[in-house]
């Protein structure tokens, strides 16, 4: 790599870090905030999508240097992310802003990343068994279980559910806090333990996330059963 590729990665690499530092920090902020039309919650959340936005623009051309270093694994990765994140960063918000109209909401974009999510999601999933890495196939599943989801959505002929577009949204940023946990404990953690805890790390990193986003959909369902059940 040339010295000014390498300045140019080190340069997206260093807005990487510090937009992902700041939708952890506005994550948080925002879970933890009250749920008002013009709260916290709101202010928080919006900037910490612009954060993973910022994540999401630098992370493509990531992938580009990984490919060109002979680092197949990693650009395959941080391209299936792209668009799992993508898809996530894009329907959390635009449920909210079409929680009237059920069209508009599983229109346009929604069709497109319907059939770009699952479809990057097996390509990720062959290529994981193939080279017999288990975490990328195994990670690759949820952006099946999204796409199959998505696809469910725009079968639907039915009237949505009522409260449909609150699961749609907090669905969408449990996914968004698994994709940021996920980063920042493989990769931020790993580099600081001690090498003999490198492969606990790993573990705590992959299923942390997923173990306690698991458990928060339970919770989050149950809750949303009770507030909307009687209106359904």
């Amino acid at each position: 790599m040339s010295t000014l590729a390498s300045n140019a990665y080190h340069a997206i690499a260093l807005t990487h870090i510090a937009a992902g530092t700041l939708a952890l920090v506005t994550y948080w902020t925002a879970a933890l905030s009250r749920k008002t039309r013009y709260s916290l919650h709101v202010r928080a959340g919006n900037l910490y999508l612009w954060a993973m936005r910022a994540i999401l623009v630098t992370a493509v051309p990531m992938a580009g240097f990984a490919f060109l270093k002979g680092q197949t694994a990693v650009g395959i990765f941080l391209s299936y992310l792209v668009v799992l994140v993508a898809t996530t960063v894009y329907t959390a918000p635009k449920a909210v802003q079409c929680k009237q109209d059920f069209e508009r909401f599983r229109g346009g974009a929604f069709r497109a990343l319907a059939i770009s999510l699952p479809a990057v999601a097996a390509a990720t999933f062959v290529y994981g068994v193939v080279v017999s890495n288990l975490l990328l196939g195994g990670f690759s599943i949820v952006g099946l279980v999204v796409g199959w989801q998505m696809w469910v959505t725009l079968r639907r002929t039915a009237a949505p559910a009522a409260g449909w577009w609150l699961k749609e949204h907090y669905g969408a940023m449990l996914g968004n806090g698994v994709g940021t946990h996920i980063a920042f404990l493989a990769i931020g953690l790993g580099r600081v333990l001690p090498p003999e805890l490198a492969e606990v790390s790993q573990l705590i990193a992959w299923f942390g996330p997923l173990t306690v986003s698991t458990v928060a959909t339970i919770l989050l369902d149950r809750r949303h059963r009770a507030r909307f059940g009687a209106a359904a």
